[in-house]
């Protein structure tokens, strides 16, 4: 009898097992969400509403923040610059334009992943000016607290169904996400303003230094004897802000995953950022590089729409009537209209990449809770609420994801003989 080799069971390699920062490379299906996408946009229009506002105010600028300029990037071009340089009217040769198109790197500069980091960080570095005037600092003190509520109630929207969606493979509503996140309003807001507490303390201690040099005679040498205590308040200040400046969407992704408050916010990502600070650079910059080619297919997919769009329309109408549309010196109804689709692409464009920034900053929560405290990916906070609607049966036919389908057995075809015997019996008397 000859001896026989024992079969080779292969299995696949469990790569996200080894490798879990592979998990990134599931945002971009996350941030390809409506109902995100659409929260990120009534955040944009509720920016602009506060814009509006605070420029009227009386410590406003002299030159007040524009509305589009500053929060929605004009990355969408409607009408496109180069349309004659291809599209054209059947009555119409090639004329190609002067300007030039813009070409690759024009596409990727401007509008980045941290683009939604701005609506924070912008005021916060404002408040650190040095000769800063009261009115500067009121107006960014304005912008900062009215960024850190609506990314509390649209960003914690956000997270919560991007969490639910990365670590159980279901679904929330809009609805339960905004009830989620405007019922542990406090806890969200509360979480991003406690390190300035923190920091106000040691700048009372920096300024009490600065105080005794006002003493006669001898107030300058105490000073300058105390330098070295003021390094050491503005070394922990330092770290404060720059932990703050980076982990501040984690600590609402926090509060979104595990419902709690905002001192748990807090000192999580503290404790995450400077217990596993390489690794936590590590998944920045594999979201940053893979975020960079996301939000350029987007965009080329975006501005394609935009062109195939203005070239279907100008040979019904003519190129010069279409571009007559979007006329700069007219302010007619139809123009206003047209100018406003244009409004549409952009800030559906920017939707997209808040939605990309919040589920990204989901995801890395979940990977840097896992390699510090060995929390399984799929354990998620779930409400009374979502539970029940979970634990729904899915609509028939559809099997729910991540569960196996569990087939009927077949029945054999009937016989004629047998269709013959069944009726014999059901004929016959008992």
């Amino acid at each position: 009898m000859m001896n026989q080799k024992p079969a080779l069971i292969t299995e696949p390699i469990p790569y996200k097992t080894l490798f879990p920062w592979l998990n990134l490379f599931r945002v971009f299906r996350l941030a390809v969400d409506f109902q995100k996408i659409i929260l990120a946009c009534a955040a944009i229009l509720l920016f602009m509403l506060g814009n509006q506002l605070f420029n009227q105010l009386p410590f406003a600028p002299q030159q007040p923040v524009s509305n589009r300029s500053e929060l929605v990037h004009q990355r969408i071009e409607f009408p496109p610059r180069n349309s004659d340089l291809f599209l054209h009217s059947p009555q119409q040769g090639l004329t190609p334009i002067p300007e030039q198109s813009p070409g690759v790197l024009n596409l990727v500069r401007g509008t980045t992943l941290l683009e939604p980091m701005s609506y924070f960080t912008r005021p916060v570095l404002t408040l650190f000016e040095t000769g800063a005037s009261w009115s500067t600092l009121a107006y960014a003190t304005t912008q900062l607290l009215w960024a850190i509520i609506i990314w509390a109630v649209f960003g914690g929207a956000i997270t919560r169904i991007a969490s639910i969606q990365f670590a159980q493979d279901d679904h929330i509503g809009m609805r339960a996400a905004l009830k989620f996140s405007l019922t542990r309003i406090l806890s969200l807001v509360s979480a991003p303003l406690l390190p300035f507490a923190g920091m106000g303390f040691f700048w009372i201690l920096c300024l009490l230094i600065g105080l005794l040099g006002n003493i006669p005679s001898v107030g300058g040498v105490i000073v300058s004897l105390l330098w070295g205590l003021a390094f050491l308040f503005a070394f922990v200040m330092s770290l404060i802000l720059l932990v703050t400046l980076a982990g501040w969407p984690l600590m609402m992704t926090t509060i979104s995953v595990e419902d709690s408050d905002g001192f748990d916010g807090l000192s999580r990502i503290f404790s995450y950022i400077f217990g596993r600070i390489w690794y936590f650079l590590w998944l920045v910059f594999v979201t940053l590089c893979y975020g960079a080619a996301c939000l350029f297919l987007v965009e080329l997919l975006m501005q394609l729409v935009s062109h195939l769009a203005f070239w279907g329309v100008s040979w019904g109408m003519g190129s010069e009537q279409a571009f007559e549309l979007f006329n700069q010196g007219k302010t007619n109804l139809a123009t206003s209209i047209s100018r406003g689709w244009g409004a549409v692409l952009n800030i559906t464009f920017s939707g997209f990449v808040i939605s990309f920034f919040w589920s990204a900053s989901t995801v890395i929560y979940f990977l840097l809770r896992k390699c510090d405290d060995g929390t399984p990916i799929d354990h998620v906070y779930y409400t009374e609420e979502e539970a029940d609607t979970a634990n729904e049966l899915p609509l028939a036919g559809v099997a729910k994801a991540g569960e196996p389908v569990i087939e009927r057995p077949v029945t054999p075809d009937k016989t004629d003989d047998d269709v013959q015997q069944e009726a014999k019996e059901s004929t016959d008397p008992e």
